[in-house]
């Protein structure tokens, strides 16, 4: 088995000796795992008696995730445990040793000015800083918003910083401006809440990661969340709480890691995190930072100063993509304050038009879209208009599959009932999900012909249903109809959906059906032609059980449920 480790993606000081020294090279020898992270199905009541009798901790119910210490508290929870994964041990890197020499060189370049003259500093907004925790004592703190944060490997409000780095991060966002003191924070208004998962060690335990993004969110109602972490593999708990977050509507902004090469790094490499790699005070891309498609855009990375957490006047230099991180988060913190509906995708759409293109033209995976700068962000940001689902739709104002229903509307794939209404509790029927199925394509449907009896040659579902029986994705029902305004069952759902992947080399078509569905109790409602979709779907998690372990794969699909689905695969294929 690979080992794993998360560190803190800093170079803090790369020696004129090593100029691109791994961190890696140094942490991921050390990796080791203690205990697992358990994923619940929604648990009936037997698996609640179960827990009761099982020492589990929480990391979050809501998500059904808990930790366990040995593989027989997991078999003790028998068919209630969807999944289980080693709880992997996370690592620092070493503490940032340069002395208080050099100036903030990264607020012109940036051009950070002109958004404070704008008023535009994080008010109102509330940052996650998931770190090491923070000294507030400092004396360039003096003034700065902090709330109570959390420390997640004991539970108590207790964040005090025992290494530093948190301190370096919070010192770049809030640290105190024009009090003739220190250094100058980048968005002095915000709330910092410092979500404390790292102590003295340079290690811990990704469950304290996973546990702190839902309390961002959760518990203290978090905009957006630094992440200068990362991690080697792809943990299914980690993106869950990632999508989870993003659905809540916070902005994740995530350091890409500082190996220097295409190794991904999460959760900077989820679709629906921020992934920010570095460069210096040149615009160049730093030697260490990544090279890979998970790097959205570059930030100043090098010679960063900040605040030292040992002394309440001491400051650093520092290098990093840990240190990047946080300018791009002044740029969510901005677009929060100016929209606090705005979500992601929102800031994704703003930091393509507003970046400055660094290296190849267009896109690449050394400068991603290009180098941030905040001037240009909040030009474009003020010429941009926020949508608001909730003011389209206001029968989606609420509800828990807003940010879902707001990212097929704005991607051209789901229309309202009307221009005022979504009813995302309606049941959807087979000629919308094949009409999302070729929106989602991109491709030009027309010119296939119509083999329904049941589907007339002129009515606006003809070419989607035309098309998707053409490349197999849809079939009829065995008489030459289609049954074009039936509804769409969940089982059938799965099926379009799994024959699209296969058409388009997203899914090799191999899974292992029985084992996928032996731990939910109607696994023999689900009928043979759809067996192989169903376990599919599950395994990438695109379906979970509606009620406990039940499948209902002959229940009719609902509007909320196929938006939620339909954005659960594009992100994880990356569509």
């Amino acid at each position: 088995m690979k080992k794993l480790c998360v560190i803190l993606a800093a170079v803090f000081l790369l020696s004129a000796i090593h100029p691109c020294q791994a961190l890696e090279s140094d942490t991921y020898a050390a990796g080791t795992a203690d205990g697992y992270i358990v994923k619940l199905k929604e648990p009936a009541e037997d698996s609640v008696l179960l827990m009761e009798n099982t020492d589990l901790t929480e990391i979050s119910s809501e998500a059904g995730l808990y930790r366990a210490d040995t593989i027989s508290d997991i078999k003790r929870l028998g068919d209630s445990v969807l999944y289980y994964e080693p709880d992997y041990k996370v690592t620092l890197a070493s503490l940032p040793n340069d002395t208080y020499a050099s100036k903030q060189w990264s607020i012109d370049y940036l051009g950070a000015s002109s958004a404070w003259d704008a008023g535009y500093n994080g008010k109102g907004v509330r940052i996650a800083v998931i770190d090491s925790g923070v000294n507030s004592m400092h004396e360039d703190f003096e003034g700065t918003n902090f709330a109570s944060g959390k420390n997640m490997m004991n539970g108590s409000h207790d964040v005090t910083d025992e290494m530093g780095h948190g301190t370096f991060v919070c010192g770049i966002l809030g640290a105190s401006r024009n009090n003739g003191t220190g250094i100058a924070g980048f968005c002095t208004d915000a709330t910092i809440v410092p979500i404390k998962c790292f102590g003295r060690s340079t290690e811990t335990s990704a469950s304290y990661i996973i546990s702190a993004i839902y309390a961002a969110v959760d518990e203290f109602d978090c905009d957006v969340i630094n992440m200068s972490l990362g991690m080697e593999q792809n943990m299914s708990s980690m993106k869950e709480a990632a999508e989870y977050a993003v659905s809540k509507g916070a902005i994740i902004v995530s350091a890409v890691g500082n190996s220097g090469n295409s190794t991904l790094n999460y959760p900077a490499a989820y679709d629906c995190v921020i992934g920010v790699g570095a460069v210096d005070q040149n615009g160049l891309v730093t030697s260490f930072s990544e090279v890979n498609d998970s790097v959205y855009l570059v930030a100043p990375g090098s010679r960063i100063v900040s605040l030292d957490s040992r002394s309440r006047g001491a400051y650093l230099s520092g290098d990093g993509t840990s240190f990047s991180t946080p300018f791009v988060m002044v740029a969510a913190a901005i677009l929060k304050q100016y929209s606090p509906s705005a979500t992601v995708e929102d800031f994704k759409a703003l930091l393509q038009d507003s970046v400055v293109d660094g290296g190849q033209a267009g896109y690449d995976t050394s400068y991603g879209y290009g180098v941030l700068n905040i001037a240009n962000f909040v030009s474009a940001m003020q010429n941009y208009e926020v949508r608001d689902i909730g003011a389209i739709f206001p029968d989606v104002a609420g509800h828990w599959a807003s940010s879902s229903i707001d990212y097929c509307y704005s991607n051209g794939l789901f229309t309202g009932v009307s221009s005022s209404s979504f009813e995302p509790e309606t049941v959807m029927n087979r000629a919308m999900f094949v009409t999302v199925l070729s929106r989602m394509s991109g491709e030009t449907i027309s010119g296939f012909p119509n083999g329904f009896s049941d589907v007339p040659n002129d009515a606006w579902y003809t070419q989607p249903c035309s098309w998707g029986s053409a490349n197999g994705i849809v079939s009829g029902m065995g008489d030459g109809t289609f049954s074009p305004m039936g509804a769409v069952t969940r089982e059938q759902m799965a099926v379009f959906l799994y024959r699209y992947a296969i058409l388009y080399g997203l899914s090799d078509g191999t899974n292992n059906s029985e084992a996928t569905l032996f731990g939910f109790s109607d696994r023999g409602q689900v009928s043979s032609w759809a067996m192989d979709a169903m376990a599919w779907a599950i395994e990438n998690g695109l379906i979970t059980g509606r009620n406990g372990t039940s499948l209902c794969p002959k229940e009719n699909a609902k509007r909320c449920e196929v938006a939620t689905i339909i954005y659960r695969f594009n992100n994880t294929f990356g569509v």
